[in-house]
């Protein structure tokens, strides 16, 4: 993935790139979930024996992983996880990517071999590491005994014995060696000792005690990017601009509490007077009915449902950032004119007249803020299945950072004239309905 791609891939929003990820893994036969901070994606991949350790020569029969990005994972156990992040996104099978472990094991144990030589020339003892898939020689001084430990990625000091004195852990910061600036063993060893004092000990592990947990606090969490904000619409409206009297308005702020979160919906009966809701993963919290002048502020409503200390004065968001062009998005992410792509939601309150639905996340969760359509509306684009609602558009064309597209109805006609939308909003909410489940 170049530079760019990294820079654009930052812009998705994590949820996006886990639901990316998931399907592709998913579609993989590989089961994933999502860890303990509700934002990492954990599996483990099992291996059918093709997988062996370098050094032992016994078969790897799994390996757990967390998924970086949205292609690549990165192996949490010895030996795998001396290959740093491996792409699974490229690969059609399980099978696929199992050989490419295999064949990355297999390149590192030859650079390991090459490097192991190029020690044995300086005169040095070498050995495998098995734990760290790397080449370990002790260089023995008068004064001193240092581990030095090498890899493909480079050949550092890792460990000093001073005689006599206490062995320490060398910190990451100290220079790595280049082994061809030592002509002999001698070379090597006067460049180590006269090093000593610049080799400063590693910081030391944390101290098993647990330092005493302070009580969550509670944290508004920014609009989505696509978001539609109340500071946009006065940026472009003004403050003073007025609503209808009895128009319907639905307004939602979310928080971030103990890590889970929270939603505050107000919906507007008439006038000045509100519906107010602080909805959890279980569903409400805290409802009841309000008038505005009676209102204490979204933060403070919510601190009294949970229980929690309410954060300072909330700062009014910037507008939203507008999204990223099509040429920005990565090629492997963008649609190809007569896909059909699937955006699933939710059915949070269904009335006679409207429907409040939401977007969902990987674990069919709801995501993002509520919108609300006339049921007949809703009904004419969504389509009920699998026991979810889902919109499908097939997409026309690709041009110019956007894509030309067509929703389609309940029998998979296109119906309405073509629409516009950015591909970065498309990538962000949508999915190839081949990849759905």
């Amino acid at each position: 993935m170049g530079e760019g791609e990294h820079t654009i891939i930052g812009k998705i929003p994590r949820e996006r790139l886990n639901q990316i990820a998931s399907r592709k893994l998913s579609a993989l036969g590989i089961p994933v979930r999502l860890g303990a901070d509700r934002e990492t994606l954990e599996g483990e991949l099992a291996f059918a024996g093709r997988v062996q350790h370098p050094v032992t020569g016994q078969t790897i029969a799994r390996g757990r992983f967390v998924v970086t990005g949205h292609d690549h994972l990165r192996f949490l156990d010895a030996p795998l996880s001396a290959l740093g992040e491996v792409n699974f996104y490229e690969h059609e099978r399980a099978t696929g990517l199992e050989v490419s472990v295999a064949q990355a094991l297999g390149r590192r144990t030859a650079a390991l071999q090459d490097l192991a030589a190029r020690m044995r020339s300086l005169r040095l003892e070498t050995a495998l590491d098995p734990e760290r898939l790397a080449v370990r020689a002790l260089v023995k001084t008068a004064t001193h005994a240092f581990e030095v430990l090498g890899g493909p990625e480079s050949v550092r000091v890792s460990r000093v014995a001073p005689v006599g004195g206490r062995p320490f852990e060398v910190a990451p910061d100290f220079p790595t060696l280049d082994l061809s600036d030592f002509a002999s063993p001698t070379d090597l060893e006067i460049y180590l000792v006269g090093s000593v004092s610049r080799m400063r000990p590693a910081a030391p592990a944390p101290a098993l005690t647990p330092p005493p947990t302070s009580a969550p606090t509670l944290a508004a969490t920014p609009a989505p990017r696509n978001a539609l904000t109340l500071a946009a619409l006065a940026q472009v409206f003004g403050d003073d601009a007025m609503l209808a009297p009895n128009a319907m308005v639905e307004l939602v702020k979310e928080f971030a509490y103990g890590n889970t979160r929270y939603r505050f919906v107000a919906t507007r009966e008439m006038g000045t007077r509100f519906k107010g809701r602080v909805i959890g993963p279980n569903g409400d919290v805290w409802s009841d009915r309000f008038d505005l002048a009676s209102f204490p502020g979204t933060a403070k409503v919510v601190a009294l449902a949970l229980g929690a200390a309410a954060p300072g004065a909330e700062a009014r968001p910037p507008p939203a950032p507008a999204p990223a062009a099509s040429s920005e998005v990565p090629s492997h992410l963008l649609p190809h004119p007569g896909e059909i792509w699937v955006m699933s939601v939710v059915v949070e309150e269904a009335g006679p007249d409207e429907v409040r639905y939401v977007g969902t996340d990987i674990d069919g969760r709801p995501y993002g803020a509520a919108r609300v359509l006339k049921r007949s509306d809703f009904e004419a684009v969504f389509a009920q299945d699998r026991g979810g609602w889902r919109l499908l558009i097939q997409i026309d064309q690709v041009q110019d950072g956007s894509v030309i597209y067509r929703q389609l109805d309940r029998q998979r006609q296109p119906m309405g004239a073509p629409r516009k939308m950015s591909s970065a909003i498309l990538v962000a909410n949508f999915v190839p309905e081949a990849a759905a489940y």
